[in-house]
């Protein structure tokens, strides 16, 4: 075993040297590859924070008429209560909307002056389990006696989550074209150190050398150059997260921001892709050209 080992260790550094540049090349694409996806990765994440935040207040507003009667009242909390998708309901009187109304508009106090209790709508304020199903609530309702009308900020969650999905599948995308662009050129390495070394492979099956045995440097040439790309990459993104994100963290206390962890949490993924792929990479690389 230790002189098989001692062959694949020493055909791997063999190959590595021979192609330098190339292998160069190689690991570079796949570190910006990899880079890419775990910044793809970070980016999902911090726009669950961000999008998670920004929906935490965010109401669906069921307002009442002044002339809803207690079982209108009642059986419209019955309904809001049996839906599914419905995580809180909070009934708002009138006093209490206005007591809103007067912490929401103090710095305005001739308008609170001026603004009775009466004025105001009593109100269902409806917490749901997703933001995105904000349109349910108003579906569910229409046609209900003692409403009077249904806010459900549709407008401002539409925008925000069409930003959030642009971000999300547009790093992602990328990233895949990067992965693509990786895997071609390790089984472009490969092939060559493959079409290079074309005589000692006959010479090998000529004495009796299995497949595997002969793939088997070419192989571990592969994934080294997949794991060398992965370790730059995930190198690159703590990098990142200490100057840049860090940096801003300093800045603006109040932004919720991801952390340590969440770098951590996409080490192994970078790990197992850059394997994979090269691993894939290699072996259709050798499906044709060790056929010699």
């Amino acid at each position: 075993m230790a002189p098989r080992f001692d062959y694949f260790f020493r055909e791997t550094v063999n190959g590595l040297r021979r192609n330098g540049l190339l292998a160069f090349a190689t690991v570079s694409t796949a570190f910006i590859a990899l880079f890419l996806l775990g910044g793809a990765l970070l980016v999902r994440q911090q726009t669950n924070i961000m999008v998670e935040q920004a929906t935490a207040n965010v109401d669906v507003s069921v307002y009442l008429r002044d002339d809803v009667s207690p079982s209108q009242q009642r059986e419209l909390n019955t309904i809001l209560l049996r839906m599914p998708e419905v995580s809180i309901v909070r009934y708002e009187s009138k006093d209490a909307a206005y007591d809103r109304f007067k912490v929401i508009f103090e710095d305005q106090p001739d308008l609170v002056n001026n603004t009775s209790p009466d004025a105001l709508p009593a109100s269902f304020r409806v917490r749901l389990e997703n933001p995105e199903q904000f349109a349910v609530v108003e579906a569910r309702l229409a046609g209900q006696p003692g409403i009077d009308n249904i806010v459900d900020h549709s407008e401002f969650l539409e925008r925000l989550f069409a930003v959030t999905r642009v971000f999300r599948w547009g790093v992602f995308a990328l990233a895949i074209v990067m992965l693509i662009a990786a895997a071609v050129l390790i089984g472009n390495t490969v092939r060559i150190a493959v079409f290079n070394r074309r005589k000692e492979i006959g010479i090998m099956r000529l004495v009796g050398a299995t497949n595997w045995f002969i793939r088997i440097p070419f192989l571990i040439e592969g994934v080294l150059e997949g794991l060398l790309g992965a370790g730059a990459a995930i190198l690159a993104l703590f990098i990142l997260k200490g100057v840049f994100i860090d940096g801003i963290r300093a800045q603006l206390q109040f932004l919720p921001l991801i952390g340590s962890e969440a770098v951590t949490g996409v080490v192994p993924w970078l790990l197992l892709i850059g394997a994979v792929v090269s691993v894939i990479a290699s072996l259709v690389a050798m499906r044709r050209f060790l056929e010699v």
